[in-house]
């Protein structure tokens, strides 16, 4: 039992016909592969440069706390000078009394 010729044929084109399928499935896979690396190098970049905000958010934060703490040492400065004025205006309204009362406070600091 010979197959006749035209079941070699059908066969032979089935077969080209699988190769065919075979190509296109390889290049979709191909690129499929070409557009996950594509996807994977857009998130080592997008994770770089994450860690650089954060870097750059760090650097904002600690100007900012040092400009508050500027600020709020000037102002104790300003603060206590204003004190230390008010005290010399005392002494010299008072007499000598109050400014050897504070002489001694200032020892005792």
């Amino acid at each position: 039992m010979l197959p006749s010729l035209g079941q070699i044929f059908r066969f032979a084109r089935d077969t080209q016909d699988l190769y065919k399928l075979q190509e296109t499935v390889r290049d979709a896979i191909g690129a499929l592969d070409n557009r996950l690396r594509a996807v994977e190098d857009r998130l080592i970049r997008i994770e770089a440069e994450q860690g650089q905000v954060i870097s750059e958010a760090k650097s904002a934060a600690t100007s900012a706390a040092t400009i508050i703490a500027s600020s709020v040492m000037s102002d104790a400065v300003t603060r206590v000078t204003r004190v230390e004025e008010g005290i010399s205006r005392l002494a010299a309204a008072n007499g000598s009394r109050a400014l050897h009362h504070d002489r001694d406070l200032r020892r005792t600091m």
